[in-house]
């Protein structure tokens, strides 16, 4: 026997050895067995063939307590888009994980039952894992991957691998091109995702056997490869494409840059070769520029407008290496933004604004450009598609809602106030707010939510978030002791002048019970609802607070998101539509309350939900004072409904009081 089979026998015989004495140990000892075991899993993973030896006991895992006391304990409720930051975690986090998907690849096997969890269920479950993670099974080469801890990164490589590899590709695939679609249509920034699902999807397109899903598979790739034959054929070699493209008799040229704007604007990706393309074509006509953009008649009335500005910006920020960022323009232009009066001369000083060299190292690490494209052409181009995306920002991994929705509601609302916090930060490494008259500078501040900086976020929310986080954590010790949600004095000064200072809060803050939660929702039903407002619209989107819950209805957490507007839907249904911060928008919250990202009216970046499903889980929101409808005119048919939901779900083990306590 070699080495590596004698540790491997050594190392199975004490995991072994430590699951029994788990299984046999009392509810309440169960905690002190779980850690011997994680860490005997966490070496296993680690070694040839410790996958498979693991695998043999999954269907032990569950009875024995190796979730017990976790929020692994109930795999019906475990949901896909958390996965990824538990695979990330700790090591021994990533090992609990991985047996909690053993356990869930013995059950759609066949190989162990659970009551609450079919196979196909489980079975579902991984496919969206992989997908959601597939960029996970691909070796990480970058500095951040090499810098993991005892070869954590690639442990969980194997792992997904042994799941890929027992699930066979067919199903895999399909998830893959679906969870694409899925992301695509909500329009983020940060592509990244979809791209390495793309790569899993693109050697495997002549064996999805399903016609209409192969051709979807195909419209994907060959958006994110290149929208047409000529360049497809360039996709690596950019500079042979524009020669290429510049070659072409005119009756040829002009199908090609329609068939790049074309796909750009429906897709909502761009390939290597269009941003190469687009670099190259600067100074082309501007019919010729804004075929290329896939501008609409607002877009082209702003580029013709700004015909300089714009044309700057397309030579310094977009090429092959900051492709997406053409989207960006897209939208930027199609906005019609560049009419405020504050974001030409803003952009204009971005463009002869070189960043200090920390955050340029920085942009360059994260981004994995290379060295020639320097940290001005790197930001800017960020700049360009958060102006253009504004819902399209995400929180990635980190537990800062607060400061992604910022970032998102200054886009919509003070472009203006965004660049200069933008400036600051990039050129002097801090940023200033004010608090309640005095002065907070993010430099002097070492406390934030993030302890873990999860980097998987687009160029503007990496250089901003860090400082934002501080900022906001320091909003909030000022006003600890005031006896009320802190959200109260912190919203209205941390996101800007335009959010409402009537606020409404159905938690007490001293004891987490639910207070006057009837007068609550009335006070929202009469300054939100048309039929109930007057018929006003939303003027400026609106800071608010959801409590996440499960596919269960079980609570969560508290999160914070942003009421856009509220209308009836195509179907003449009243919902609220509203950016999420996180990055999954799709979300199962329990009681047939699911989140809507298309279908029902949705902006590209919008949720939505009906509105009586809505306020079933909102806990904090700001309305204007001055225009508050009849609350008393509110159904109490709702009104009870609503009550029935809440109580059932987030707030069933809550203490509810019918009036606010004195």
């Amino acid at each position: 026997m070699d080495n590596d089979s004698a540790l491997l026998e050594r190392n199975m015989d004490r995991f072994d050895q430590a699951l029994s004495r788990l299984d046999s140990a009392r509810d309440f000892a169960k905690i002190n067995y779980q850690t011997q075991l994680l860490d005997l899993a966490s070496r296993l993973m680690r070694l040839p063939g410790g996958l498979d030896r693991l695998f043999e006991f999954a269907p032990r895992f569950q009875d024995a307590g190796v979730f017990y006391g976790t929020d692994w304990h109930y795999p019906e409720r475990l949901q896909p888009d958390l996965v990824r930051g538990a695979l990330t975690g700790p090591a021994r986090t990533a090992a609990l994980e991985c047996l909690s998907e053993l356990r869930m690849l013995a059950i759609s096997q066949g190989q162990s039952e659970y009551s609450e969890l079919s196979a196909e269920q489980a079975r579902g479950f991984l496919e969206r894992v992989l997908a959601l993670n597939i960029n996970l099974v691909l070796p990480d080469h970058s500095e951040a991957g090499r810098d993991v801890v005892d070869g954590q990164r690639e442990a969980v490589r194997h792992h997904l691998d042994f799941l890929l590899n027992h699930l066979g590709n067919a199903g895999v695939v399909a998830t893959l091109v679906e969870e694409s679609e899925k992301i695509l249509k909500q329009r983020p920034i940060d592509v990244a995702p979809v791209w390495h699902m793309l790569e899993r999807i693109e050697p495997r397109l002549s064996d999805i056997e399903d016609e209409t899903l192969a051709r979807r598979a195909r419209k994907m790739v060959s958006a994110w490869r290149g929208p047409t034959a000529l360049a497809q054929h360039h996709h690596q070699d950019t500079a042979a494409y524009t020669e290429a493209v510049e070659a072409l008799p005119r009756e040829e040229r002009q199908p090609e840059l329609e068939r790049l704007g074309t796909s750009l604007a429906a897709s909502g990706l761009a390939c290597r070769a269009h941003g190469g393309l687009l670099e190259q074509f600067a100074d082309a006509p501007l019919d010729e520029l804004a075929t290329l953009l896939g501008l609409d008649n607002v877009g082209r009335d702003s580029l013709d407008a700004y015909e300089s500005l714009c044309r700057r910006l397309v030579r310094e920020a977009i090429s092959a290496e900051t492709a997406q960022s053409a989207y960006g323009l897209h939208c930027l232009l199609n906005r019609g933004i560049l009419f405020f009066p504050p974001i030409a001369p803003a952009l204009w000083r971005l463009t002869r604004f070189v960043p200090n060299d920390q955050i340029s190292d920085m942009l360059h690490r994260e981004s994995g450009a290379s060295e020639h494209r320097s940290g001005h052409s790197l930001l800017l181009a960020g700049v360009i598609s958060v102006l253009g995306q504004p819902l399209g920002i995400g929180q990635g991994n980190n537990p800062t809602c607060q400061s992604a929705r910022a970032i998102s509601l200054w886009s919509q609302c003070d472009p203006g106030y965004l660049l200069e916090l933008i400036m600051w930060a990039a050129r002097d490494g801090e940023i200033d707010m004010h608090f309640e008259g005095a002065l907070i500078r993010s430099s002097e501040l070492s406390e934030g939510l993030i302890e873990d900086f999860h980097t998987e976020l687009d160029m503007v929310s990496l250089l901003l978030v860090p400082h934002l986080d501080k900022i906001y954590w320091e909003m909030g010790r000022r006003i600890m002791g005031r006896g009320e949600d802190g959200h109260r004095w912190i919203n209205p000064e941390f996101h800007g002048w335009w959010v409402n200072r009537g606020f409404a809060s159905c938690i007490q803050y001293s004891t987490g019970a639910v207070i006057d939660f009837e007068g609550f929702m009335r006070r929202f039903f009469a300054t939100y609802h048309p039929l109930y407002n007057g018929g006003a619209e939303l003027i400026y989107p609106q800071p608010a607070g959801v409590v996440a819950t499960d596919s269960f209805g079980h609570f969560i957490g508290w999160h914070a998101i942003a009421i856009q507007r509220v209308t009836l839907d195509p179907d003449g249904e009243m919902r609220v539509y509203f950016f999420n911060p996180n990055n999954e928008s799709r979300q199962d919250w329990g009681q047939g309350v699911v989140t809507s990202t298309e279908g029902h009216g949705e902006i590209p970046g919008e949720s939505s939900l009906p509105f009586d499903q809505f306020v079933s889980r909102l806990y904090v929101y700001h309305y204007n004072e001055r225009e508050i409808g009849d609350v008393q005119s509110v159904s109490e048919e709702s009104v009870a409904a609503i009550i029935q939901m809440a109580r059932n779900s987030w707030a069933a083990e809550k203490d509810w009081h019918d009036v606010v306590q004195a």
